[in-house]
C-alpha cells in the first residue's frame, strides 16, 4: 500500500496549497466579500475543498494510472522518477493559473476558463515584462513548482516496492477514490462550476471555486442553454415596447461622428468622490461643457467585450467573448455598417498591435471600411516597447487621418496607454499625479493626450459638423467601494458634445448603457435601420425601460433610476435594493408584486439574447 499512502500524502500537500491560494484570493479581493461574516467565510473554504479535489484528481488522472502500471525492475525506478518530475511540473501549472487568477480577477470579474487563453495570446508577446511586474507572483510560482517537484521526489525515496496484492488492492482503492473525487461526491451527475454559486454560500461562488476547475470544466464549444420563460415573440415584443420610442431630432444634425473608447478610464477615476482629485482634468472639463451621463455603465468587463456591446449591440452575457465564443458566425448588424451603407466613410483606430484582442477583426466585422493600427502608422520611435504606439503621436495622426477623404465619416478610436503596464513616454514621467493606484498617473498621460486630441480636432474644417462621443471601454482596480458592487464595477463615463456644446437631452440622470451609442447616433444622424439587436435605446428617445441589463455572474442586474434588481438565473432568486440610498447594497428589500413587470422586462432581455444567440436571430 505504499503507492496508495504516497498518493494520499501527496494529494493533502495539494489541497493545502488550493486553500492557500484561496485565502491569497480572499485577502486581495477582500473588497468583493466584505458582506460576508466569518462564519459564512469559513463554509466556503470548507465547501472549495470539495472543488480543490475534484480538480486534483482531473489534472492528475494520467499521473496516476502511470504510478500504478508495472513495469520490469530495471525500468521501474525510472518510471516512478518521471512520474515524481510530472507530478511538479503539471500542478506546478495548474496552481499558477491559481495564482494569476488572484490578480487577473479583478480585470474580468470572472475565473479562468478556457476563452480567457483566446484572450490572453496578447499578453504572450508581454510574458516577460509582465512577470517581472508582479515578480512576487512569479517567485511563488517558481517556489510551488520547485517545492512540488522536491517533495515528490523525496516521498519517492522514502517509499518501497509494494507486493503484488498490495498493488492490486491500492489500484482498486484509489480508482475508486479517484471516481469519487473527481465527480465531486456520490450525486448523480459530476459537479459543474454552477453548483458553486448554490445554497447560502452562492454569493461566494467566485471564492468557493478554483480556477483549475474553471479552466477544466470550461468548453471550446462555450454552448449556452435556451429559455422559455415565455414566447419569444412575446420576449421580443416586450424589449422592443420598453426600448423605443418618439424621437427628439437634434436642431443641428452632425455629419460626421467620432467615437472615443478611453482605455480603463473607470467614471471614478474622472468623476471621483467629493473630496478627491480627478485623474482626468480635461475630460472632467469636456463634460462640463457637454452633456455628460452620471449613470452609465459598460456591458462587460474587458476590452474584448466593449466593441460588440457599442457596435454591434451585442452584451456579454455569456462566458465567451463573442468573437471567440460558437456563436461568432452569427448574422449580426454592425452600426458601422449601417452608416457605411449611407455613405459614410467607417474608420477604427487603434494604436495596438494590429490582431491584439481580435479588434481588426471585430473591425471588419461590424463594418468598418478601414481599420488603421499600428502596422499603419508610420513612425516606429513612437512605439512603446510593450503593446503599440503611445497615445499622444497616435492620436494626432488619427485627427488627421479622419479629414482625408470628402465624405461624412463615422471614426472610432480607441486609446492604448492607459493599459497594464502603464507606459508613459519619458519627457512626461512624473509629470502626473501618482494616486493610488497603479493605473493613476498613467490617465495624466492618456487625459493629456486627449486634450491635445480634441485642440487639434478643434482646427479642422469638420469639427462644428462634428459630434464627439467619449467613453470607456470597462472598469479597473478601484479606490473606493461604492464602486465595488455588482453594478458599481461596470461604471464608465459617457460623454456627448458637437461644437462644444451640450445636446438638448432630458433626464440625464437616468441609467444608460454602452449599447445605448450608436442607437442615438443613428436617430443623430437620421439614419433609419431595418433591423439591428434591440437591446439598446437611443437616447434621443422616449422610453419606458425599468433600467439596464448588466451580467454578474450568475445574477444578471437591472439597473433602475432608483433600485437595484438582481437575478439569479442559477436559483431563480431575486433581491432587491433601493437606489440612491444604499450605495453599497448592503440592505436587501422585499421584492413586491408590483415590480413584477421589472422582473419580467429583465427575463425578456436574457431569453432574447440567449435564444438569439442559439437561434442565429439576434437581429429582429
Amino acid at each position: 500500500m505504499q503507492t496508495l499512502r504516497r498518493l494520499c500524502i501527496q494529494t493533502l500537500v495539494l489541497l493545502a496549497l488550493y486553500e492557500s491560494i484561496r485565502f491569497l484570493f480572499w485577502m486581495v479581493n477582500s473588497s468583493q466579500f466584505r458582506e460576508m461574516d466569518g462564519s459564512m467565510l469559513a463554509l466556503a473554504f470548507v465547501q472549495g475543498a470539495r472543488f480543490d479535489l475534484a480538480a486534483i484528481v482531473l489534472t492528475n488522472a494520467v499521473l496516476f494510472l502511470l504510478y500504478l502500471v508495472p513495469l520490469p525492475q530495471k525500468w521501474a525506478r525510472g518510471q516512478e522518477k518521471i512520474v515524481a518530475w510530472g507530478f511538479g511540473l503539471i500542478n506546478g501549472w495548474f496552481l499558477a493559473v491559481n495564482i494569476v487568477d488572484v490578480e487577473y480577477y479583478r480585470f474580468t470579474g470572472k475565473r479562468f476558463t478556457r476563452d480567457s487563453f483566446a484572450i490572453g495570446q496578447d499578453l504572450l508577446a508581454q510574458a516577460g515584462q509582465v512577470a517581472v511586474y508582479y515578480w512576487y507572483y512569479t517567485l511563488l510560482m517558481l517556489a510551488i513548482t520547485a517545492g512540488l517537484t522536491w517533495f515528490s521526489l523525496k516521498n519517492l525515496r522514502r517509499s518501497g516496492r509494494d507486493s503484488k496484492i498490495s498493488l492490486a488492492v491500492g489500484t482498486l482503492l484509489l480508482l475508486a477514490l479517484s471516481a469519487l473525487g473527481g465527480r465531486g461526491g456520490w450525486q448523480h451527475k459530476p459537479i459543474i462550476p454552477a453548483q458553486a454559486y448554490a445554497g447560502e454560500t452562492g454569493s461566494l461562488g467566485i471564492l468557493i471555486l478554483n480556477s483549475s476547475f474553471t479552466l477544466l470544466k470550461s468548453s471550446d464549444e462555450a454552448i449556452i442553454a435556451p429559455l422559455n420563460f415565455m414566447p419569444d415573440a412575446v420576449a421580443r415584443d416586450l424589449v422592443a415596447t420598453h426600448n423605443q420610442g418618439p424621437v427628439t431630432p437634434l436642431p443641428q444634425q452632425p455629419k460626421n461622428v467620432v467615437l472615443v473608447i478611453l482605455e480603463s478610464f473607470a467614471k471614478e477615476y474622472v468623476f471621483p468622490p467629493e473630496g478627491h482629485p480627478s485623474y482626468a482634468p480635461f475630460l472632467k472639463s469636456l463634460a462640463a461643457k457637454g452633456t455628460s451621463f452620471p449613470n452609465a455603465y459598460a456591458n462587460g468587463r474587458r476590452s474584448i467585450d466593449a466593441l460588440p456591446a457599442i457596435l454591434a449591440g451585442i452584451p456579454a452575457w455569456m462566458e465567451s467573448a463573442f468573437i471567440t465564443s460558437p456563436y461568432q458566425t452569427n448574422r449580426v448588424q454592425g452600426y458601422p455598417a449601417i452608416l457605411r451603407n449611407q455613405g459614410m466613410r467607417t474608420q477604427f483606430f487603434h494604436g495596438g498591435e494590429n490582431g491584439t484582442m481580435f479588434f481588426d477583426v471585430m473591425a471588419d466585422r461590424f463594418g468598418f471600411e478601414q481599420y488603421i493600427g499600428e502596422r499603419e502608422y508610420p513612425e516606429r520611435k513612437d512605439h512603446d516597447g510593450k503593446w503599440g504606439i503611445f497615445d499622444e503621436p497616435f492620436l494626432q495622426y488619427a485627427v488627421q487621418r479622419m479629414g482625408d477623404d470628402q465624405r461624412p465619416f463615422f471614426a472610432s478610436v480607441f486609446t492604448l496607454s492607459s493599459h497594464h503596464p502603464y507606459t508613459i513616454p519619458p519627457q512626461h514621467r512624473d509629470r502626473f499625479p501618482k494616486g493610488k493606484l497603479e493605473i493613476h498617473e498613467s490617465l495624466g498621460y492618456t487625459d493629456l493626450a486627449l486634450q491635445k486630441f480634441y485642440e487639434s480636432a478643434q482646427k479642422q474644417p469638420w469639427f462644428t459638423d462634428t459630434l464627439f462621443i467619449f467613453t470607456a471601454d470597462h472598469t479597473q482596480k478601484s479606490e473606493f467601494p461604492e464602486y465595488e458592487t455588482p453594478h458599481g464595477r461596470y461604471r464608465v463615463p459617457l460623454i456627448f458634445i458637437m461644437n462644444d456644446q451640450p445636446l438638448p437631452l432630458n433626464n440625464l440622470e437616468r441609467p444608460v448603457q454602452h449599447m445605448d451609442i450608436l442607437p442615438t447616433v443613428l436617430d443623430a444622424l437620421g439614419v433609419k435601420a431595418p433591423a439591428y439587436s434591440r437591446f439598446g435605446s437611443s437616447l434621443l428617445q422616449d422610453i419606458s425601460r425599468p433600467g439596464i441589463v448588466l451580467r454578474d455572474t450568475p445574477r444578471f442586474v437591472l439597473v433602475g433610476e432608483d433600485r437595484i434588481l438582481t437575478w439569479n438565473i442559477e436559483n431563480d432568486e431575486v433581491v432587491r435594493y433601493d437606489e440612491p440610498g444604499d450605495v453599497l447594497l448592503k440592505s436587501p428589500q422585499s421584492f413586491p408584486q408590483a415590480m413584477d413587470q421589472d422582473l419580467l422586462y429583465l427575463k425578456a432581455q436574457v431569453q432574447c439574447f440567449h435564444n438569439g444567440m442559439v437561434q442565429n436571430a439576434l437581429v429582429w
